[in-house]
């Protein structure tokens, strides 16, 4: 990766991990083969750590009501 002067170019290597082993092994391979293959103090690796969202469960339908709610004036029957 020289340009017309020479000179190694730098690059920008962006790795997204997350808790799972096959982003480890991405990081395992960037690592292994493009920056230690190459010159390394022309290369910025970039790590993008992916946190997986909250599930948020609500008991709310559409209307605004809750799910399980009944018409307490009415009696209830078995």
């Amino acid at each position: 990766m020289a340009d017309e002067m020479g000179a190694a170019k730098e690059r920008k290597i962006l790795v997204a991990v997350d808790e799972s082993e096959e982003s480890m092994h991405a990081l395992h391979w960037c690592l292994k083969n493009v920056l230690v293959s190459n010159n390394p103090s022309t290369d910025t690796l970039i790590l993008l750590y992916v946190k997986p969202p909250r599930v948020v469960y609500s008991s709310l339908d559409g209307t605004g009501r809750t799910t399980n709610s009944r018409d307490i004036s009415q009696p209830f029957n078995i």
